[in-house]
């Protein structure tokens, strides 16, 4: 059996980038937790502020610093997000909390993935001489998922190595993937500060003069159990692969559901389309990966002060288009009326309410895939969004011999979803005439019948009827029929 190999993607920015998104100005900012800065970003960083500092300070170096306060269950709804984004490479994601993720993907290295044309030789040299493996494949995964990470709007450090332990803290201290064969000896340069170890043994080594895991490595493992106790044993063991260290896969949701958290307000319906956007994004992924089209969607708009507004886009058929998704959202957008209060959106959200699995295209002998019931889906689609339900209306048939009542209006983006049939060849009219006229049966020419229809008599619609077909005078073919009292009806007329 191969060993296994994992990759480890850490964010150290997690929490504050989920506060980020859909800023679209690069704004000095930090996270804060218990009055102290746990996180900031580039800009507050070149500004003077560290870690660690109390928010006081921070405001006197940056009077216009934008802080957040840090939120444990937001960031691990980000950090699952993320490890969906990594289910795209392999079905054993494992997430790392608060703000990492493994994946196992031995089994994944020979798949065709996309390599990103600014990685050099050198870095697949390395792969290949430290995992015996085709180093393109690697290679490939670690860039296309960096790539999926940012447009989740998180930025990442990336590393391999033979235990998931290992590869956390390869990737916490941006060392890549060491060149040598042994991650013992790859591992060596890494400071004890990657590590998972309590802050107490970190300071007790210091006070030792033990920094780096490589110095760690070379004390006896019964001296090091004697003084720092079995947990330390136990995790230095797992980390070089001489114990087992099983880990949890994540399991994909069963139904989507996504927030983006705005920055700062946002005035107008236009600028609620990047963030709406983003939301398509995630969906769209969400869907492939379970071979799904989704057939309605709820919005949700959350303003700075009053009640959210909803409004609802239904589809004819399954959708997985992105760009479709977004114009038909659009026009929904346009026609709806946001509640007092909402020209300073806070928070967008999205929930996929109805989802089908997709039905392959029909394809002829040339392999030209037919869309004509796609494109008449689409028409149905840009009209309801625009002119509202009510306005676009189908016909469905109804199982009832009776004329009036053989056929319904429907909403027109359910039709995709009937199973009716007719339930005979016999030809009917398609203008009908409510209710029927009387006539005289001596100014028309009958050309077949009676067609008995004697039924309901269940209700107060109860019809005894013998119906034929006619011609006027004119030279319309009509529908006839005479009832019970010997009395003529004029019903429809044929196209």
């Amino acid at each position: 059996m191969k060993e296994m190999l994992w990759l480890a993607a850490y964010f150290p920015l997690l929490g504050l980038e989920g506060h980020l998104l859909g800023s679209r100005c690069r704004t000095p900012a930090v996270l804060v937790a218990d009055n102290r800065v746990v996180q900031a970003n580039k800009e507050a960083r070149l500004a003077g502020i560290e870690i660690g500092s109390t928010l006081a300070t921070a405001h006197t170096i940056l009077p216009e610093l934008a802080h957040f306060s840090r939120d444990p269950a937001a960031e691990q709804r980000r950090l699952e997000l993320l490890g969906h984004a990594g289910y795209h490479f392999t079905p054993r994601v494992s997430l790392a909390p608060p703000d990492a993720m493994l994946l196992e993907v031995r089994g994944s290295l020979r798949l065709p993935w996309k390599t990103h044309p600014l990685r050099g030789d050198a870095d697949d040299r390395k792969r290949s001489a430290c995992f015996d493996v085709p180093c393109s494949g690697l290679t490939a995964i670690m860039d296309e998922l960096a790539a999926r990470c940012r447009r989740l709007g998180h930025e990442g450090s990336m590393a391999a190595a033979a235990t998931p332990l290992a590869a956390l803290v390869l990737a916490r201290s941006a060392a890549g993937v060491g060149t040598p064969r042994d991650d013992v000896d790859a591992l060596r340069h890494a400071a004890l500060v990657h590590t998972d170890l309590p802050a107490k043994d970190l300071e007790r080594l210091a006070n030792m003069g033990i920094t780096r895991i490589g110095e760690l490595h070379k004390l006896p493992a019964w001296e090091l159990g004697k003084r720092f106790g079995p947990a330390l044993v136990d995790y230095l063991a797992r980390l070089t692969g001489q114990k087992a260290d099983p880990r949890e896969y994540i399991e994909p949701p069963e139904t989507f559901r996504s927030s983006v958290h705005l920055l700062e307000p946002i005035r107008g319906k236009g600028a609620l389309l990047l963030p709406m956007r983003r939301l398509l994004a995630e969906l769209v992924r969400w869907l492939a990966k379970r071979q799904l089209g989704v057939s309605a969607l709820t919005w949700a708009v959350e303003p700075l002060s009053g009640q959210p507004t909803e409004f609802g886009v239904e589809f004819a058929e399954p959708r997985t288009d992105d760009k479709a998704l977004l114009a038909l959202s659009k026009l929904k957008l346009e026609s709806a009326t946001l509640h007092e209060g909402a020209e300073e959106v806070m928070s967008v959200s999205l929930k996929a309410d109805s989802t089908a699995p997709l039905a392959p295209a029909a394809v002829d002998l040339f392999a030209m895939s037919r869309r004509t019931s796609a494109s008449s889906a689409e028409l149905v689609d840009s009209l309801t969004a625009k002119l509202g339900h009510d306005a676009v209306r189908g016909l469905r048939i109804v199982d009832d011999h009776r004329p009036e009542h053989a056929w319904s209006f429907e909403r027109a983006t359910n039709l995709h979803r009937s199973t009716s049939e007719p339930r005979t060849a016999i030809h009917r009219p398609l203008w009908l005439f409510d209710p029927p006229k009387p006539v005289d049966a001596r100014l028309f020419e009958l050309l077949s019948g009676p067609e008995r229809i004697e039924t309901g008599w269940w209700d107060t619609a109860q019809q005894h009827r013998d119906y034929y077909t006619a011609v006027s005078g004119d030279g319309v073919q009509c529908w006839l029929y005479r009832d019970h009292d010997e009395r003529w009806y004029l019903h429809g007329y044929f196209s």
